[in-house]
């Protein structure tokens, strides 16, 4: 939900910008079935991790790297977009805390209780979660991991990681490049005649 707003964010600035938004759809997404299995992967072991599907709780933390390892493959398919080294460099940050830490995603504790994510800090500390884990005294690169919270007034209070801005700023620059490459195109021409002009 937390990516639907940056989106949104992204495109209302866009438009702010005197951006098209028809130009968005002249953004080439190549392999886009890779990232639809990742989120597939990713939103099944919520789904049924949550519902104690004993299989799912076994191998969840491989299937989280699977996940992850096709949405590296797919961001490699489309690295021609502009903005999506940024979204790479995220995605391997987060991939790596990741392994590091067993194929879980740590959390730090204090950043959920301040913005309010008390029933998830609670899933937690139960350690029932397939995703995500509590920072311990254990935890390697915690700098890497959930620290960053995102409380009220944002829409969908969050903690997210570094890696996790990087994407986001990363999918900014794309939506923005695409919304603006028209006007940016015109001014472009527009500076090349006048300086025809003038020699």
């Amino acid at each position: 939900m937390l990516y639907v707003y940056i989106i949104i964010i992204s495109i209302l600035i866009g438009l702010f910008r005197k951006g098209t938004l028809s130009n968005l759809t002249q953004i080439s997404l190549k392999r886009i079935e890779l990232l639809i299995l990742a989120c597939l992967i990713q939103g099944g072991l919520i789904f049924f991790g949550s519902r104690k599907v004993q299989f799912i709780l076994d191998y969840s933390s491989y299937a989280l790297i699977f996940s992850y390892m096709v949405v590296i493959l797919a961001v490699w398919y489309n690295k021609q977009l502009k903005g999506m080294n940024i979204i790479t460099l995220g995605i391997i940050l987060n991939f790596a805390v990741i392994i590091a830490n067993g194929g879980y995603m740590p959390v730090l504790l204090s950043s959920l209780y301040r913005v309010g994510l008390d029933d998830f800090a609670l899933i937690l500390k139960e350690g029932s979660y397939v995703t995500h884990t509590l920072i311990t005294e254990k935890t390697l690169f915690i700098f890497l991991a959930d620290v960053i919270p995102l409380p009220s007034p944002f829409p969908d209070p969050s903690v997210i990681s570094f890696g996790d801005f990087l994407m986001f700023c990363g999918v900014f620059s794309l939506i923005q490049n695409a919304m603006l490459k028209q006007e940016q195109n015109l001014e472009s021409r527009i500076q090349k005649s006048e300086e025809n002009s003038n020699m």
